[in-house]
């Protein structure tokens, strides 16, 4: 059974935080890197070069409200011996690769009235190219207020979803928009890592409607308060989106408003992970999400997704990179390494 390299960060300062997390995952982080560079040229959007000069102005934008973040980098790039605009671009590869973007990931919220132990959870299936598996990692952080953190990412760069000590969970997707354009705007990894230093649930979505961005992204919130929310993040005006019956999923789609909606893929897996959780509203168990997470429905668009045999297309490579539940009240993820159907799920304690 494969299992996810964990990396426990415990210094107070930004920086400081960034060279434990490098030092411990410096053959990962490298990896990352490399397999970046070579996934930039496959698929010819814009080359690796071309991403970190552009990097600059990202920068500049982010010392305004990011210099946590940023230091953190900083002192990845540091304890890793790797360059600082390297990891940039691995922090920006969301943004740079954007246009089009495949449909990553399906998130889910569950409140209380919706579980049988009445307890609050997110999570998600964390869908990519199946090389980011290698190189993926858990990551656990205590920041100089106490605020502890643990998530997933990919090496290098910030936690990219994750709950913290304050009952607080976030999980992300992709989105299209007719209004995603090229330019400067604070990339999602950014604004997902400063998410899960916040300590209410109202604060996280003032972030989200606040930053400044240039192409869409999907939240998933949730709260120990028994409170969750989907923000749609476009550039323009965000949409705010709440549970139906206790319940709240979302996949690649827009829901807020379909007519600016740019993604054309026919992956509607927010509506089938609704319908499989509906079925059981009110007496949802953690091991029921484990099998609607793990479901077949419609493959190769399925919730669970597979490399097709024989693929060697870049654009058609794709699977299930990590399955993860995030239980608000215990401070538990359980999550599993690769395609739920092919593995265990293993919990980890905040």
């Amino acid at each position: 059974m494969g299992r996810f390299k964990e990396i426990i960060i415990e210094a107070a300062a930004p920086y400081e935080r960034g060279v434990q997390y490098g030092e411990q995952a410096m053959e990962e982080i490298t990896l990352c890197i490399e397999r970046y560079k070579e996934h930039f040229a496959a698929m010819g959007r814009m080359s690796w070069e071309e991403a970190r000069s552009r990097v600059t102005p990202i920068r500049q934008l982010l010392l305004k409200d990011y210099q946590d973040c940023l230091a953190e980098v900083e002192g990845i790039a540091k304890g890793s011996d790797t360059d600082f605009v390297d990891l940039m671009v691995l922090n920006a590869r969301y943004e740079f690769l954007h246009f089009p973007t495949d449909g990553e990931c399906t998130a889910f919220a569950l409140l209380r009235e919706a579980t049988e132990d009445g307890l609050v959870y997110v999570g998600q299936n964390w869908d990519n190219r199946p090389f980011v598996l290698e190189h993926t990692l858990i990551v656990r952080e205590t920041e100089k207020n106490g605020t502890r953190i643990i998530g997933t990412t990919e090496a290098g760069q910030l936690i990219r979803n994750g709950m913290n000590s304050h009952g607080l969970g976030m999980c992300a997707n992709s989105l299209n928009s007719i209004f995603d354009r090229a330019g400067v705007g604070v990339p999602a990894n950014f604004l997902r890592r400063k998410l899960l230093s916040l300590k209410s649930l109202d604060q996280m979505i003032a972030w989200l409607v606040n930053a400044p961005r240039t192409v869409s992204n999907n939240y998933c919130l949730a709260s120990a308060e028994n409170r969750a929310f989907d923000v749609e993040a476009v550039p323009t005006a965000p949409w705010l989106l709440l549970p139906e019956d206790n319940i709240l999923t979302h996949a690649n789609h827009l829901v807020g408003d379909r007519t600016v909606d740019a993604y054309q893929g026919m992956k509607f897996r927010g509506e089938l992970l609704y319908k499989l959780l509906a079925k059981k509203n009110g007496r949802i168990t953690t091991d029921y999400v484990k099998e609607c997470l793990k479901n077949h429905e419609n493959f190769p668009d399925s919730l669970c997704a597979h490399m097709l045999e024989g693929e060697t297309e870049m654009r058609k490579m794709w699977q299930t990179n990590a399955s993860i539940i995030y239980n608000l009240d215990k401070l538990e993820m359980d999550i599993c390494y690769g395609p739920p159907c092919q593995g265990e799920y293993v919990t980890y304690t905040l």
